[in-house]
């Protein structure tokens, strides 16, 4: 009988940690999903560093040539959690045209996920490219795109040459924001009988107004050289330039059917809530910590909004400051934005904590979308009684202390603790005050004395006072609010700002820490203008701004206080 109640333990006790111990499923991804017959494509498969074996890569031979493998590791630490993961690099070149699917491969006693690729005839275009050694072109898609939409922008290199050196460009577009997802793909590919190596390089163009954007073409310029002629090696090489085309997209203003709150045209996006109590129970004054995660592809995570819960009937939120980050998912950027909240209960009962709701526009369908957290209802107990105060043993007259009091067993007999030793703690708290006085009174004299020695300051000294910093970057912010350059508006009142106040880090921060009046309003059209294509706020900027902030008394009195306590009462 004994023996499978012991088992039986032994499960239950190791049960988590077997849980625990299962590897993360594989995911699995391509740099490309369309490509031209003769060119190479990198499947990359993300794997735990817990998993160690290799995956097996027959499935891929039918329809691809495995040209080789790399391997890349990356850690991170987010909320002092360490992740570490593993990219596993397969270079591919398609046997055949068309609808190609790249079969789930088998790691460690898991599957990834098939995933789709388009294949085109490798007479497709580039025809005129295939007579010069070096050819630069960019791509935009889509071509139609609503304002704060990402806009992929893939600019190719293609070079039948060998070069010694080279520079390549960026695009730039004016009213947009631009910045380079990723990291470069090296492939080779056929154009008119002739074998080119390829350098791919992906950006994301934000445009801030509706009308037409027009991307200007980057260049690149080299040096050719001859691995024959033994001249090019001195310098002797030929020089070589290539010129994208320009490129113009159709922006087009928020539609009228979009709801009312933040603007947020995404490909995808994800609203989580985390840490709700898995048996749906808490008690009075112990704290549930609640993560709020969003998530959104093809948006980055300065455009996010900030997260958010409701006030809750029975008990007091406090949030933690939010962690932001981004990355991309292959040529689209991705932004994150998580929100800790710490939800102490006030008093017995059932705690609900309402749904929450945000909408946003699907870029993909062209629809409006709404993603939602469901309520979860909390029943709430007493907290435990609290702990009696520990008394010392009244004193006799002897300076002793007093016995303890005696508990009687049931037969009688006396159970009696052991006198404890008496400690002088009177004496330790006089010694320990004297102490504190005296290095007061030391204090206070060697600063008088350290005053008096020093000079006052004369006509040349190098005083600098806290405004002399504030005033500077005063200056740099009205400047720029007399322009049109919006994120240039945007950088320099946070540099303002943050010499004031460190901890600002946001627009929403500075807006929530001002007075209800003209400096919000300016800072909400400046937001508005910057992802809903409205108008350049400079004028109203330059205004509201004129003579400094104007802080709200509730914010300046929490900046001194510290937090708020954890356990009000």
């Amino acid at each position: 009988m004994r023996s499978p109640r012991f088992l039986l333990c032994l499960m239950l006790v190791f049960a988590p940690v077997l849980v625990w111990a299962q590897p993360a499923a594989p995911v699995a991804s391509l740099d490309r999903d369309k490509i031209g017959m003769g060119e190479t494509v990198t499947l990359n498969i993300e794997i735990g560093d817990e998993t160690s074996d290799a995956p097996d890569l027959s499935p891929l031979t039918p329809d691809f040539v495995v040209l080789g493998t790399s391997t890349n590791h990356s850690l991170s630490i987010v909320n002092g959690r360490r992740e570490s993961h593993t990219i596993l690099g397969i270079a591919l070149r398609p046997r055949r045209e068309g609808h190609l699917t790249v079969p789930a491969l088998s790691i460690a006693g898991q599957r990834t996920q098939p995933l789709s690729l388009d294949v085109a005839p490798s007479g497709d275009g580039g025809g005129a490219a295939a007579d010069r050694p070096v050819a630069l072109e960019g791509k935009a898609e889509p071509s139609q795109a609503y304002v704060g939409q990402q806009i992929d922008y893939t600019l190719r290199l293609y070079f039948a040459v060998n070069l010694a050196d080279g520079q390549l460009g960026d695009p730039s577009a004016e009213g947009a924001e631009v910045r380079r997802v990723g990291q470069d793909a090296n492939y080779q590919t056929m154009r008119g009988g002739r074998r080119f190596n390829v350098v791919e390089r992906h950006y994301a163009i934000f445009p801030q107004h509706a009308g037409t954007l027009e991307i200007q073409p980057p260049t690149f310029q080299g040096t050719a050289v001859d691995p024959t002629d033994a001249n090019s090696f001195f310098g002797a090489g030929e020089p070589v330039s290539a010129v994208a085309d320009r490129v113009r997209i159709d922006v087009r203003a928020r539609p009228a059917s979009a709801p009312d709150g933040a603007w947020i045209p995404a490909r995808e996006l994800k609203l989580s809530l985390e840490g709700v109590p898995a048996d749906g129970k808490a008690r009075v004054g112990q704290p549930i910590t609640l993560n709020m995660r969003l998530e959104a592809t093809g948006m980055p995570f300065e455009a996010l909004p900030a997260l958010s819960l409701p006030k809750l009937d029975g008990a007091d939120v406090y949030p933690d400051k939010a962690v932001t980050g981004g990355g991309s998912s292959g040529s689209w950027v991705t932004g994150r934005r998580q929100q800790s909240f710490a939800v102490v209960p006030t008093r017995p009962g059932t705690l609900h904590i309402p749904e929450t709701t945000l909408h946003w526009w699907n870029v993909v369908t062209d629809k409006a979308e709404v993603a939602t957290v469901p309520a979860h209802d909390i029943v709430v107990s007493a907290g435990s009684a609290a702990s009696a105060p520990v008394a010392f043993p009244p004193a006799s007259q002897d300076g002793h202390a007093a016995e303890p009091a005696h508990a009687s067993t049931a037969g009688g007999s006396a159970l009696t603790a052991p006198a404890q030793p008496d400690i002088p703690w009177r004496w330790l708290f006089i010694t320990a005050l004297a102490l504190w006085l005296a290095t007061l009174a030391a204090w206070f004299v060697f600063g008088r004395r350290h005053r008096e020695k020093t000079p006052p300051a004369g006509p040349g000294a190098p005083a600098v006072p806290a405004a002399t910093r504030e005033r500077p970057a005063h200056e740099v912010f009205l400047k720029a609010a007399a322009g049109d350059d919006l994120a240039s508006m945007e950088r320099t009142l946070l540099q303002w700002a943050r010499i004031v106040r460190p901890s600002i880090r946001t627009l929403g921060e500075l807006s929530a820490a001002l007075r209800e009046g003209p400096q919000r309003d300016a800072i909400n059209a400046l937001q508005r203008a910057r992802f809903a294509g409205g108008e350049a706020p400079g004028r109203a900027l330059h205004g509201a701004f004129a003579k400094g902030f104007d802080w709200s008394p509730s914010a300046a009195a929490n900046d001194g206080m510290g937090l708020p306590p954890l356990y009000p009462r």
